[in-house]
């Protein structure tokens, strides 16, 4: 989970969603029998932030587990073997 990125998404469906009540508010305005096309702009800048936010959800943390790494249960060394892992485990912690 970026926490960035759901800020910055945030931001913009924010900002879409007033720009979107503000100029279909003055096209109501302007125009009061016939309300003409909708601006859509905003829409999109909302929706654009709601899939920024929904893709930082899902992203995986950096810095997380790299595959091929073994983990010391004792101590929480991390080895690219198991061969270090086993050598570490009986040098270490006499295992």
């Amino acid at each position: 989970m970026n926490k960035s990125l759901i800020v910055l998404g945030i931001i913009l469906v924010a900002i879409g969603i007033s720009v979107f009540s503000v100029s279909y508010y003055t096209t109501l305005i302007q125009n009061r029998t016939h309300r003409g096309v909708i601006p859509f702009g905003g829409v999109g800048i909302a929706v654009l932030g709601a899939l920024i936010v929904v893709a930082s959800v899902m992203m995986k943390p950096m810095g997380g587990k790299v595959a091929g790494q073994f983990k010391c249960a004792k101590c929480g060394m991390t080895f690219g073997s198991q061969a270090a892992l086993d050598q570490h485990s009986k040098d270490k912690h006499g295992m």
